[in-house]
């Protein structure tokens, strides 16, 4: 059996290099077009001027966004629906709806204790928590300090006109020092280990409180120095602080911008990204909005050079994280039924040296979010393990990792991978079963931070990120002839790469101890996962379908045949 196998990984690896040489082979006009035409600094232009705003779905740091990136595609060709003929293939139109809630932005802010100041909203971008009402000028209050805020600790006190300090949820800690104990306010900390605060010491994670139009109150969000010297002042005696918040609460309603290239011969079925534009980062996510809005003004700008001509239609949604995109997938079954592959750019341009981790290809649901063993690795942001009725079998994991993989070997530029985790805007098309993968970098230091400016932003990796999905979003929709016989291919090389690295890590795990049941378990359900991946190429309506379908019945008799070889070798 030993013998058989080293034939056969012989064997498969030359099918490697010759599948890698098709994939390469494939990718390399669109990767020229994309690398020649795409615009690193206008895009890195849109970032810095969407990241000077703290946005919030309706204020007018979100509409200013939107309407920014209508000006440039504009620029490109793009014309309002309502006014398009039907010869027009690039459209846009703005989506508005009333909002359930007001809106909410800062204006200005400080925190001074003495004559020192410890927190100023011009330095400190995420100092006030959002839906906190102004102090209405300058104020002085008593700070109260209570370890942890809960019903029995702060029983008995009187907080009244009071603001309680703590280490916490903000929104927990508003819950029961102001609304159960009449605090004027609350004054908290806390930024998770990855953020690195000991180092990082003026950096504020931003989040909220509860909006309460009959207290009126607010939050202050202290960094790690903040906190240390305020700490340090209340414990010795010092309670007095001064609090000047000016913020803005107000009726609103909420925008989302939909922009569209019309297939030529298939524009009911879509490729769709989405970028959402709350979240008051440069990297998070003002990058995914200047990438997005370059990448469909590159588009256009090729097809109207007659480089290109997807055959499919290409949708670009700048919205609300999540919200927009769950509205555009749910609101319209007709629509929905057409999308065939979603994908999130979110956190798409950082200067790695400066905020650490790697730009991340998060995957749909394969066995590696059951089984995070060999290089698969949740980020620290985290993920959960995942059961096999939560798989999403499918070639866009690895056509995505192939072309990115081959773009990081020109560019010289780590590209790695991440298992499902979820948080983004591919959730919603995975919820919808609909192929859907995420864009992004983790650890950044500065993420959800007020640090997350655009000093942290790498133009040359938002155009590594942006012309990869501008290449993928190309090649599934312009359909070639080929197109189908390379994602085959490419699924092809992974699954057999893959079975062999799970062969090795189970021999490890069997030789410690492990459960060969298990173990067999583990190689069965890749094996499983790649025969529907596989079959799934079927989606991309191979345009000569009967070879295509022996093509794949040859690959699918091979990872039979290649599944049986692993399962023998395991001893």
């Amino acid at each position: 059996m030993k013998r058989t196998l080293i034939l056969f990984v012989g064997l498969m690896l030359s099918v490697f290099q010759t599948n890698a040489q098709q994939l390469e082979a494939f990718v390399e006009k669109y990767y020229n077009m994309a690398d020649a035409e795409f615009d690193q600094q206008s895009a890195f232009e849109t970032v810095d001027y969407v990241q000077q705003y703290w946005r919030l779905a309706g204020n007018e740091g979100f509409n200013n966004s939107i309407f920014y990136v209508v000006e440039k595609l504009k620029m490109a060709g793009y014309v309002l629906e309502d006014n398009a003929k039907t010869s027009d293939r690039f459209t846009y139109r703005l989506e508005k709806r009333p909002m359930t809630r007001p809106t909410w932005e800062p204006v200005s802010g400080s925190l001074k204790i003495g004559n020192q100041e410890l927190l100023n909203l011009k330095t400190n971008f995420n100092m006030i928590a959002s839906y906190s009402y102004s102090t209405g000028g300058e104020k002085e209050f008593e700070v109260v300090y209570v370890e942890k805020v809960s019903a029995e600790s702060l029983k008995g006190m009187d907080l009244k006109g009071k603001v309680v300090m703590t280490e916490g949820s903000p929104s927990r800690t508003f819950n029961e020092a102001v609304k159960n104990h009449g605090a004027a306010g609350v004054i908290t900390y806390g930024l998770p280990s990855y953020n690195q605060p000991e180092k990082h010491q003026n950096s504020i994670s931003f989040t909220g409180i509860p909006r309460d139009e009959e207290a009126k109150s607010f939050g202050v969000l202290l960094s790690f120095k903040a906190h240390e010297v305020l700490k340090k002042a209340v414990l010795a005696g010092q309670t007095k602080v001064k609090i000047n918040l000016e913020t803005k609460i107000y009726e609103s309603e909420e925008l989302t911008l939909v922009a569209e290239i019309k297939g030529s011969t298939l524009p009911k079925e879509r490729y769709v990204f989405s970028a959402h534009v709350q979240e008051p980062g440069a990297n998070d996510n003002a990058s995914g909005v200047g990438a997005l809005g370059e990448v469909a003004s590159a588009t256009a700008r090729l097809i109207k050079a007659g480089k290109v001509n997807p055959e499919r239609t290409i949708t670009y949604l700048f919205g609300d994280e999540i919200v927009s995109t769950r509205r555009y997938v749910q609101e319209d079954a007709e629509r929905a039924k057409d999308i065939k592959w979603g994908m999130s750019m979110d956190m798409v341009g950082e200067n790695t040296a400066l905020t650490g981790g790697s730009f991340l290809i998060e995957k749909m649901p394969d066995p590696g979010a059951i089984w995070t063993r060999g290089k698969e690795k949740h980020s620290e942001w985290g993920g959960r393990p995942l059961k096999k009725e939560q798989l999403k079998p499918h070639y866009f994991n690895d056509l995505t990792i192939g072309v990115f993989d081959m773009i990081g070997e020109k560019k010289n530029w780590e590209v790695n991978y991440n298992p499902f985790e979820g948080g983004s805007d591919h959730t919603p098309f995975l919820q919808a079963n609909i192929p859907g993968l995420l864009l992004w970098h983790f650890t950044d230091q500065f993420y959800h931070t007020d640090q997350d400016r655009i000093d942290k932003v790498s133009p040359v990796t938002l155009k590594n990120v942006s012309i990869g999905a501008m290449i993928i979003s190309l090649m599934l929709t312009e359909n070639s002839d080929r197109l189908a016989d390379v994602v085959l291919a490419e699924a092809s090389m992974a699954a057999t790469m893959r079975l062999q690295a799970e062969l090795r890590l189970s021999q490890e795990a069997l030789a410690n101890g492990g459960d060969m049941e298990e173990q067999k378990d583990i190689i069965n359900t890749w094996a499983d996962y790649y025969r529907d991946a596989f079959n799934a190429t079927l989606d991309i309506e191979p345009k000569n379908i009967n070879a295509f379908k022996e093509n794949l019945q040859t690959t699918q008799d091979a990872l039979a045949g290649y599944r049986n070889i692993i399962l023998g070798q395991l001893k």
